[in-house]
């Protein structure tokens, strides 16, 4: 394809500095030309202005564009997380705000390209209105994965796909009324949906009407699946930081993690986070708690062998409270 690949972000002020980290790491590792398009959900003009600015110094990147999305009620009122805004149901509203665009990249902000992100535009979707990546490998494992089955009521036989990035065929995502049905589902479920847009994706829609992309569009390093894929030889092409945030981390301790060979695996995902966080504004990703740090070192080191004490107690304890068979 010779146009320029259209790339889609929905974010607020919050997310001005991620997004910068984000489309630079696009720029880095991108040849062909790419557009941005950012479905702005409270963005401050100046801000906007800063990132215009930004954007304008990547030959590559060839236009940006901020548009507002028409304000649906049920949407802001919805009840969800405190770190979550409105702002994710947006992406559902892409074709929409964008209808002159035929397919595009939807990307949370919270991602960093690592290899040419054309490979994702040149996928194929077939008659699919979009691609994601289904979570079997970002899941910790096989119960966690039923568990959250369970929580939604989605059938245990549906793949459950991550919604932070789709390739969208917008034509397809509009005449199959995707935006539509998502929402009308929202304003009549009673089910408490703790990924709200992506739950109500994965059960509103049918299980065939998303082509599965490869893991390597949508990697998630604390995921220990992920991590078996990547040492089968996976490739990572965009890397999700969906659940642990290099940027709440202390880079000091996170950097000593990764030299003593502890969790190497997910700290090398995190400096190299860092890697274009420190070309786009090294001060304000400089600083970083100590105590996420520590907490990750908790998951990564003593959780596991907790949840192995705990297993094996209950395997001895549960056979002392049967009750013995009768003799007829």
């Amino acid at each position: 394809m010779n146009e320029a690949m259209n790339i889609a972000f929905v974010f607020d002020d919050k997310f001005c500095d991620l997004f910068k980290v984000a489309v630079y790491s696009i720029a880095k590792n991108t040849r062909a030309r790419a557009a941005i398009h950012v479905v702005d959900c409270g963005i401050a003009e100046e801000n906007k202005e800063q990132l215009r600015k930004f954007l304008s110094a990547f030959k590559n990147i060839s236009s940006v564009e901020f548009r507002l999305p028409q304000r649906i009620d049920i949407l802001e009122k919805f009840p969800m997380k405190s770190h979550f805004s409105s702002a994710i149901f947006y992406r559902l509203a892409i074709p929409k705000i964008f209808p002159e665009l035929s397919r595009v990249i939807y990307l949370d902000c919270d991602t960093i390209t690592t290899d040419d992100i054309a490979n994702l535009w040149n996928e194929d979707l077939g008659s699919c209105a979009f691609g994601a990546v289904e979570e079997d490998v970002n899941f910790s494992d096989e119960k966690t994965k039923l568990r959250k089955m369970k929580e939604i009521n989605l059938p245990k036989d549906n793949h459950y796909y991550n919604s932070g990035v789709l390739l969208i065929d917008t034509h397809k995502f509009e005449s199959d009324k995707i935006f539509e049905r998502v929402t009308g589902f929202l304003k009549n479920t009673s089910i408490y949906l703790s990924c709200p847009e992506q739950d109500a994706m994965n059960l509103c829609l049918a299980d065939n009407e998303h082509m599965a992309l490869s893991p390597a569009y949508n990697f998630m390093p604390f995921a220990p699946l992920a991590k078996g894929y990547r040492q089968n030889g996976g490739k990572v092409a965009i890397i999700h930081h969906a659940s642990t945030k290099p940027w709440h981390m202390n880079k000091t301790v996170i950097k000593l993690f990764h030299l003593c060979g502890i969790c190497r695996y997910s700290t090398e995902m995190f400096l190299q986070y860092w890697e274009y966080s420190d070309c786009v504004d090294k001060k304000k990703f400089s600083s970083g708690n100590i105590f996420p740090a520590l907490k990750f070192f908790y998951k990564c080191l003593f959780q596991p062998i907790e949840r192995h004490v705990v297993r094996k107690f209950c395997q001895f304890i549960r056979p002392q409270f049967k009750k013995p068979k009768r003799n007829v």
